[in-house]
């Protein structure tokens, strides 16, 4: 893989919505949520992640993600924003939303997690006795690329586990993927969703020696790919630093850390567009990161 990555532009996904079992706080009203997203576009997003009223009732909550998306799409046309799931144990109830969104108009790219994950979670002894399970089988994961097909946008894969890119080259080398579709490496930090100081309960460290297997794994895919740090701060890593160097895109944003911090969306978005200066690279603007993502 060439490491001459001097002006590639980097795109940079902020997940910006605090997790509020973890962070504390109230979940965002509808204007809120839509002042932020732009807030992060004009500071230099590429994509942006954003959650919906987690307590919301299902139509509620999925009239709420259209209006979301609309709102933000009506000043920032064709920026890459995709939502959170809907709840539920199964993945045909997580993503309920994607068809109404779809046919709203208002979808410019959605996530879904290839690949099944035990999420460990201890129990009063401190030992990782019990676990909760996320993702989608291989077959659901195709049928979910499908969808990105009908709908006509590109899909945001989270992988928490190194097996799962297996399923990931495998269609990126047939060439099954949407344009801009883009591998999203999951490490593993010192927090769990709901469960702070949990300690790593998935997957891999956030090191550089562990984004050399996902990317070896990778090869062949023809895919883009960023790297996220769950339950940690990502730019507070040398793995940030390594990802841009390798010609990879950055995840950061309030909801990662899964714990409250001490800076805004804003001043992360500014501390990874000093770090892609420093590597030489330029930011890609919501306006052409879907293009550098489809290059």
């Amino acid at each position: 893989m060439s490491t001459d990555v001097t002006g590639r532009p980097l795109v940079i996904e902020v997940a910006m919505s605090p997790v509020v079992a973890n962070a504390g706080g109230e979940e965002l009203s509808t204007s809120s949520i839509i002042e932020e997203a732009q807030n992060c576009l004009s500071a230099g997003a590429g994509i942006v992640h954003c959650h919906h009223d987690f307590s919301l009732p299902l139509d509620d909550a999925i009239a709420q993600i259209i209006d979301v998306n609309r709102g933000i799409l009506a000043e920032y046309p064709g920026a890459l924003v995709y939502p959170a799931y809907m709840p539920g144990h199964k993945v045909e109830e997580q993503m309920l939303h994607l068809r109404p969104l779809a046919e709203s108009g208002q979808m410019t790219m959605f996530a879904f997690d290839p690949g099944v994950t035990e999420h460990g979670r201890a129990d009063d002894t401190g030992l990782m006795t019990g676990s909760i399970v996320s993702g989608t089988t291989f077959a659901q994961a195709t049928a979910m690329t499908e969808l990105s097909h009908e709908f006509g946008v590109p899909c945001s894969l989270g992988i928490f586990n190194p097996g799962a890119i297996h399923w990931v080259r495998s269609l990126g080398a047939a060439g099954r993927f949407v344009p801009g579709t883009v591998a999203k490496f999951y490490f593993a930090g010192g927090s769990a969703w709901g469960a702070k100081e949990s300690g790593p309960t998935f997957g891999l460290p956030p090191t550089k020696e562990a984004l050399d297997i996902y990317l070896g794994l990778l090869e062949g895919a023809n895919l883009p790919w960023t790297v996220s740090l769950m339950g940690g701060e990502l730019l507070e890593t040398d793995l940030a630093r390594y990802a841009v160097e390798r010609g990879g895109n950055l995840r950061i944003g309030l909801e990662d850390p899964l714990r409250t911090v001490g800076h805004t969306n804003t001043d992360m978005i500014k501390q990874a567009i000093a770090l892609a200066g420093e590597v030489g690279r330029p930011v890609a603007t919501y306006q052409n990161a879907l293009d550098v993502l489809s290059s």
